[in-house]
């Protein structure tokens, strides 16, 4: 359960700080990127979203967050290495830790979320299928949307099926279906829009995969329904994919088929009112959206090359502080403590039962003689396996102790490999491996020299 959290807080956070950018270059450029960058920066969003790219790449991460280390004193060689006396100075980082049954309870719901959310969806999607499916009527072939959706396939470099369909439930042409893709008709209001123009906008669409590019976001909804920044951010999907899309269909087009292309889109601005627009594609816009497209199409420009520039960096630089971010979050996210008995905080340092160690830890602290902590009955505090009677040894175990990870990873620092090139007394060929003293120890051992001349 624990890394089940951590990956969706990771994920949560990189998504959302990549959102988070968005919106603040919205604000303070918010004519700088073309629509076609914009729309790139919201994919990654979704990609951020759903990839766990911090937890793979958190190379970022010692640039922007301070390294930190635990400080345990040592006061035996090499058996007593995790005694921690009460009053000696330690420094401990803050863990948090939730319990199984509060970490099964936020997964049940969040878990309860995602299946309430996809189902919906589904639902909604097999109705808005079947209403077209059941208004459909065939396109005749020799009609002059079949001879444009050939003509505009070849010019594009499209091999694939396109189906072509009327159907009553539209009133403006839209682009449906992942495997299946059918461009959908109005039956009537076709008189005065330009078949080339709506057959090469849809094409697009298909050709950017970007009916793909929204059902992948509805997935990051479902994943992260809990999070209001992915609404935001679907929003934004749909409007850039039609601004990029319009951008890429009019770059090529002189002023005077550019205003041709606006006089389509204001022919059909009412026709996906009241349709499921995260299902399909569409050429149709209204109000200020219509009027943004309309301004941003007339003034399509080919990019410089300082704005390429500026856009690459925006991307790079929107990717680094989203996986950074989520790298961090995940190192913060609370630990589950699904056996209470396999961990114990003692004097501000936390300590593990042998069975939660690593397999390699576990070698080590076998291999090198390391003596654990014990929780006794009849003690106050954790006793070391040195301290205890004959008879409490024999009853007790190495699978019994508890070991401290930071430190056993000082320990492992401090052992010292010595060959025959360094030292001619050991047979050459083999080596010798001694744990020296550390700062810490010599300190310890000096107080203990001094209470014992006092005594």
């Amino acid at each position: 359960m624990s890394k089940l959290l951590e990956l969706l807080v990771s994920l949560s956070v990189a998504g959302s700080t990549a959102v988070a950018c968005i919106l603040l270059l919205r604000l303070i450029s918010p004519g700088v990127f073309s629509s076609k960058w914009r729309y790139a920066i919201g994919k990654m969003a979704i990609g951020l979203y759903l990839l766990p790219v911090a937890l793979v790449m958190q190379w970022p991460l010692p640039f922007f967050i301070p390294k930190q280390t635990t400080t345990v004193p040592i006061p035996e060689l090499p058996s007593s290495v995790h005694e921690i006396q009460p009053g000696l100075p330690t420094v401990a980082i803050p863990e948090l830790n939730l319990s199984a049954d509060v970490a099964l309870v936020f997964l049940s719901i969040w878990g309860t979320g995602v299946f309430a959310f996809a189902m919906w969806q589904v639902y909604c999607y097999r109705r808005f299928i079947k209403k077209l499916q059941q208004t459909r009527s065939p396109v005749l072939e020799n009609s002059e949307a079949a001879k444009q959706l050939t003509m505009m396939k070849e010019v594009l470099g499209m091999q694939g099926n396109v189906r072509l369909a009327h159907s009553s439930a539209v009133r403006s042409p839209i682009l449906v279906g992942l495997w299946r893709p059918t461009i959908y008709l109005p039956m009537e209001n076709l008189a005065n829009v330009d078949m080339a123009m709506v057959i090469h906008h849809e094409l697009i669409h298909l050709k950017r995969k970007d009916l793909w590019i929204k059902a992948i976001t509805l997935a990051a909804s479902a994943l992260h329904w809990f999070n209001p920044l992915v609404y935001i951010l679907r929003k934004d999907i749909h409007t850039w994919s039609e601004l990029s899309c319009d951008e890429e269909v009019v770059k090529e087009m002189s002023y005077t088929e550019r205003k041709r292309y606006g006089e389509t889109l204001l022919n059909v601005m009412t026709g996906s009112r009241g349709m499921p627009a995260r299902f399909f594609a569409s050429l149709s816009s209204e109000g200020k959206q219509l009027k943004r497209r309309l301004t941003l199409m007339l003034n399509v420009k080919k990019l410089k090359k300082h704005t390429i520039i500026m856009s690459v960096a925006a991307v790079i630089a929107v990717g680094i502080i989203g996986t950074s971010t989520a790298a961090w979050a995940a190192k913060i996210t609370p630990k589950v403590n699904t056996d209470t008995n396999q961990t114990i905080r003692y004097d501000g340092v936390q300590f593990l039962k042998y069975s939660a160690l690593t397999p390699d830890e576990q070698k080590f602290v076998t291999e090198k003689g390391i003596g654990g902590l014990y929780a006794l009955e009849g003690y106050e505090r954790l006793i070391h396996f040195a301290e205890l009677t004959p008879d409490e040894q024999r009853q007790v175990t190495k699978e019994d102790g508890y070991y401290s990870p930071e430190s056993i990873a000082r320990i492992k620092e401090s052992f010292v490999t010595i060959t025959h090139q360094e030292d001619p007394s050991i047979p050459p060929g083999t080596s010798m491996t001694i744990r020296s003293v550390t700062p810490e120890e010599r300190a310890v051992f000096k107080k203990r020299e001094e209470e014992d001349k006092l005594q």
